[in-house]
C-alpha cells in the first residue's frame, strides 16, 4: 500500500494510493480513527506533497556505503546525525541552493519511516517498528560540511531533505535498487544490500539511545561520489519497489 499526502480542488489531506486512484484518509495511519473518508481523486489531478511534512525527528546515516568512504576507514558502529524537520521538502518542490555555498550535492537514499514507538528494540524485532519506506535526497553543502564545526546547515538547510513521492509499506529493505539522476544522466547507482549497517542494525542502535516515534525518519546513507547541483537542475531519486522522487533546483 502507498500512503501519501496531496492537495487538489482546495483540499489538502493524507491519502492511500491504489494504482491511479487516490483515496482520502483521516489523518495519520498510527493515530486513532484512521480510515478512508470515501472521497477519491485521480492521481493525475492531485499534487503530491511530502508524505510526512513535520516528522518529530529526521536522522541520517553517515558513511554507510563502502563506495562513499573516499578511503576513510569503515565506521565501527552506525553513525547517525540529526537533520531538522524544517529541511523536509516534497515531490516536485524546489531545492533551494544557498548562494553562499560553493558546492552542493544530491545524495540518493532509502528512507525508513517509523510506525510505532521504538525503544531498545532488538535487530530481530526492528522491522516490526517500521511503517514503510520512501525515496530521499540528503542534500549536502560540501564546503560547509568540511569547514563548519557541525553539519547543522550543510545537511539541515531548508529544502535539504526532499522525500516522496509516497510511503511504500511493502518493501524488502535489504534488496532495493537506488538510482540517482541529474538532468536524466545517471549519477549514482547502488543496492541497499551494500549498506555497511543495514536497516535493522540502524534501528536497533539508534533506539538504544534515542526513542523513535511514529513518523520519525531515518535516511540510510548514500553511495559513490554524488554530483554537484546547479540552478535549473532536475534531480530524480528512483528506488525499485517505491517509485521516483523528482525535484528541481533554484
Amino acid at each position: 500500500m502507498r500512503y501519501g499526502k496531496f492537495t487538489a480542488k482546495g483540499v489538502t489531506a493524507h491519502c492511500e494510493i491504489e494504482g491511479q486512484t487516490v483515496h482520502q484518509v483521516s489523518g495519520l495511519p498510527w493515530n486513532a480513527g484512521y480510515k478512508r473518508t470515501g472521497e477519491t481523486y485521480k492521481l493525475s489531478e492531485v499534487k503530491l506533497l511530502a508524505p510526512i511534512q513535520h516528522p518529530g525527528k529526521v536522522l541520517a546515516m553517515a558513511l554507510n556505503y563502502g563506495s562513499h568512504l573516499h578511503n576513510a576507514p569503515k565506521p565501527e558502529r552506525p553513525e547517525p546525525f540529526l537533520k531538522p524537520s524544517t529541511s523536509i521538502a516534497g515531490p516536485n518542490d524546489a531545492i533551494i541552493l544557498p548562494r553562499d555555498s560553493t558546492r552542493i550535492d544530491a545524495e540518493s537514499e532509502l528512507v525508513v519511516v517509523i510506525g510505532k514507538t521504538a525503544k531498545n528494540v532488538s535487530e530481530k524485532d526492528a522491522l516490526n517498528y517500521v511503517y514503510g519506506y520512501t525515496c530521499g535526497n540528503d542534500v549536502s553543502a560540501r564546503d560547509w560540511q568540511r569547514g563548519d564545526k557541525s553539519w547543522w546547515r550543510a545537511k539541515g538547510s531548508d529544502t535539504f531533505s526532499p522525500i516522496g513521492p509516497w510511503i511504500e509499506t511493502k518493501l524488502d529493505p535489504t534488496n532495493a535498487q537506488i538510482i540517482g539522476r541529474i538532468n536524466g544522466k545517471e549519477a549514482q547507482r547502488c543496492n541497499t544490500s551494500e549498506m555497511i549497517f543495514n536497516v535493522v542494525q540502524c534501528i536497533a542502535f539508534i533506539s538504544k539511545y534515542m526513542t523513535l516515534n511514529p513518523g520519525d525518519m531515518i535516511f540510510t546513507g548514500t553511495s559513490g561520489t554524488p554530483d554537484a547541483l546547479k540552478p535549473g537542475d532536475k534531480v530524480e531519486i528512483e528506488i525499485s519497489g517505491i517509485g521516483t522522487l523528482v525535484n528541481t533546483c533554484k
